[in-house]
């Protein structure tokens, strides 16, 4: 098992989007397409492109002996990301509409339901396993790893947002020794709270 950065001239980049579009939020995933097909294919876009949320460089993938791809990582520092940088490529990637979704009630989703994120900070935004492999501890590698990277870049804290009705994966983080520290219960999105975690570096 290696935890390697993505390729896109190597690995598979309909899985990778296909993963992140699983780890989404419903809300989010109404942002990113009219339905599935067209929100992974936009996802896609945007990794392929990069300089965003989900390029390519913020992306990192498990995979075994024979290169097949066991799960992904999509994570950065606060130093690392732009909103402005965000809303150039995806003005470029998707429709008019959906841009303007974006502009306007993702950015107003995200300063509701995600951790503040400030610039000696590591967030881990997607972590997904592929469904065939779970149960083999992909996810305590990924976040072994996520840590890892995280102490290489000189951050202080690694963060990440868990909804309410993941108590597996917050079962998950509480055991690798992250901790709550903000509830995250906005009246605008009923039946979408989320769980602000933190791992302390230093």
């Amino acid at each position: 098992m290696k935890f390697v950065k993505l390729d896109t001239n190597k690995h598979d980049l309909n899985k990778v989007s296909e993963l992140i579009y699983e780890t989404e939020l419903t809300i989010f995933k109404h942002l990113l397409g009219k339905d599935e097909k067209n929100a992974t294919e936009n996802i896609k876009n945007l990794v392929e492109l990069g300089n965003n949320y989900f390029g390519h460089e913020n992306i990192h993938v498990v995979i075994d002996g024979n290169e097949d791809m066991m799960g992904i990582l999509v994570s950065f520092s606060g130093r690392e990301t732009s909103l402005w940088n965000d809303l150039k490529v995806y003005f470029k990637v998707l429709n008019f509409y959906n841009f303007l979704k974006c502009a306007v009630k993702g950015t107003l989703i995200n300063k509701s339901l995600t951790a503040s994120l400030g610039k000696d900070d590591y967030y881990l935004s997607n972590i997904a396993v592929d469904p065939q492999y779970r149960g083999q501890g992909i996810g305590t590698y990924i976040l072994k790893n996520a840590v890892k990277t995280a102490e290489d870049k000189g951050c202080r804290r690694v963060l990440l947002d868990v909804t309410f009705k993941n108590k597996g994966a917050k079962r998950l983080y509480e055991r690798f020794g992250f901790k709550v520290y903000s509830k995250n219960t906005p009246k605008l999105f009923k039946g979408h709270g989320t769980l602000s975690m933190e791992y302390l570096l230093h």
